[in-house]
């Protein structure tokens, strides 16, 4: 391929990359982040948007709490198939895997958990449940599905490979709830796996206990319309209450009127010693003759620059000046002149105690009235109760009776006409090695969510960005290729040895082409002879022609 071809099959191959996804290519990896860098205001903005708009997601999630328990699994004689008729089969036991794997299922059983619920109560596991269901008891059977399924995210059960023991957890945003539903979950854990594995359904005591259940019912009728008749909620706690709250209030009576006593025998003081102080006291004396007596001394210098000390104008002024002086040495001046008296800030302080007393002393009465009334109030009310004590001790002891009667009643129907009695007092397999106990540190997602929020927000802002930044430049004007290789210089032909010919008739070239001036090479740009032999080193070289847009 000659020179000429070269060249332009560059400027060919430059001149299409006019844009587009082509002229990505032509881009470097530095000079593609440097546009990313440029956009670092929309990365900020885009980061801040999305981890802003995470985090206040993030900032909702609560703490929850974990409490924990351990129960111990061992062979029981309910894993032991003891057929009632015949031998065949007898004495097939459960591996130890199933075993523990059939407990873990009785704890998570849909059963057990609506045991659980109804003991504890939906208001006190999930209120905002409890609060949607008394909007819409319609909605009764959706709602506490849902409340069975978050017992079932919130509940936990779990083993360990070659331990006989069965981890239990439960979760909940108050610690003590959690700690109250674990142990609920596990004491109606054992009568369930009692009934499933050992009782035969078959319920000899079950006119006995819809008997207790029955009256048990209507005694609490009874009671519950004896505490609305008297407006009592709590008979024992307002009770009590009442009985604490009159010993404070007559506490606080006793207090007062001790204030009111201390108050009275300080106002007494305070105007035994107003009496005795003087409204007014003299605060000072402006008495002149001391400056008349100098006036006359100087009066007297006065006339000695005039006259002899033995004038009678200086001798009448020095007799002026001894009366003058005889009369401040006797003393008869100090009650004369210029007085000035005051309020006594000894009877204003006294005046301002007072007024302070009585306003204590008003409020102190008001006090004792308003605790005199309460008392009488509470001690009517406890005169209610005394009287209502006796018909709700009758009541409450029936309630009580019905009560005991009834789990007693419940107890032997679950224990007593099970095929498998023996089984069921003996069903010591099972113990609790550890309580559930009040779980005091609590766990929140907040720190990894955010971090996660943190994560997916400056790689969604970087991504943004790159991509904004490709499209760019894809969809920007073309870039003219710099780097073509630049077409060496033409050698300078050689000086014929022989001299040059005459100049022969201009013959127009056979081939047309295009002289195009270098000014690299324009002093040794070649010779051409028309009509000759042209070679390919003797041809002009060709500039670079820049591609149209």
């Amino acid at each position: 391929m000659t020179q000429h071809s070269r060249v332009q099959s560059r400027i060919t191959a430059s001149g299409s990359a006019v844009g587009g996804w082509a002229h990505l290519s032509n881009v470097s990896f530095i000079e593609l982040m440097a546009n990313v860098f440029t956009r670092k205001l929309l990365m900020l903005f885009i980061f801040i948007l999305i981890f802003g708009t995470a985090m206040v997601g993030v900032l909702t999630l609560k703490k929850t709490y974990t409490a924990q328990g351990k129960i111990l699994v061992q062979f029981g004689e309910e894993y032991i198939y003891n057929p009632i008729v015949g031998t065949a089969g007898q004495g097939t036991a459960f591996s130890a895997d199933q075993m523990i794997q059939a407990e873990v299922g009785f704890i998570t059983a849909a059963e057990l958990k609506e045991r659980v619920l109804n003991k504890i109560g939906l208001r006190r596991l999930y209120p905002k449940l409890a609060i949607k269901l008394e909007q819409e008891p319609q909605k009764r059977a959706l709602i506490i599905g849902t409340a069975l399924h978050n017992m079932t995210k919130d509940l936990g059960a779990y083993t360990a490979p070659n331990q006989p023991l069965v981890y239990v957890t439960f979760r909940h945003l108050n610690p003590l709830t959690a700690r109250d539903v674990l142990g609920a979950f596990i004491e109606e854990y054992h009568s369930y796996r009692r009934e499933i594995l050992i009782d035969d359904g078959e319920n000899g005591f079950e006119a006995e206990r819809l008997t207790s259940e029955k009256s048990l019912r209507s005694v609490n009728k009874e009671l519950e319309h004896f505490l609305v008749k008297n407006g009592i909620g709590d008979f024992e706690a307002e009770r009590t209450a009442l009985g604490t709250r009159i010993a404070v209030l007559r506490d606080q009576l006793l207090t007062a009127q001790a204030r009111r006593q201390e108050i009275t025998s300080a106002l007494s003081i305070i105007n035994t010693r107003m009496t005795e102080t003087p409204k007014t006291v003299e605060q000072y004396t402006d008495d002149a003759s001391s400056g008349q007596l100098a006036a006359l001394k100087l009066e007297r210098e006065q006339l000695l620059a005039k006259y002899l000390p033995t004038s009678s104008p200086v001798k009448e002024i020095n007799a002026r000046i001894e009366r003058t002086e005889r009369y401040l040495n006797s003393g008869a001046s100090q009650n004369t002149g210029t007085k000035r008296t005051g309020v006594n800030t000894i009877y204003q302080g006294l005046q301002t105690s007072k007024l302070t007393y009585e306003a204590e002393q008003q409020s102190n009465n008001a006090r004792v009235t308003v605790l005199k009334s309460q008392i009488s109030k509470i001690n009517t009310r406890q005169r209610l109760f005394q009287s209502l004590f006796p018909e709700y001790q009758r009541l409450a002891s029936r309630a009580r009776i019905m009560e005991k009667n009834y789990e007693q009643f419940a107890s032997r129907e679950q224990e007593l006409i099970s095929r498998r009695n023996l089984a069921s007092l003996k069903s010591d397999n099972i113990r609790v090695i550890e309580h559930p106990t009040l779980p005091v540190k609590g766990k929140s997602l907040k720190r990894p969510a955010a971090v996660l929020a943190f994560l997916f927000a400056m790689l969604t802002a970087f991504c943004v960005v790159l991509y904004v930044s490709i499209l760019s430049i894809v969809r920007g004007p073309p870039r003219i290729e710099e780097d073509v290789e630049k077409p060496e210089e033409p050698k300078r032909p050689n000086a014929p040895k022989h001299p040059m010919p005459p100049p022969a008739q201009h013959v127009a070239p056979s081939f047309p082409y295009i002289l195009a001036t270098d000014p690299r090479t324009a002093d040794t740009a070649p010779v051409l002879t028309p009509g000759g032999a042209v070679q390919s080193g003797d041809l002009p070289v060709l500039g670079s022609i820049p591609a149209r847009r």
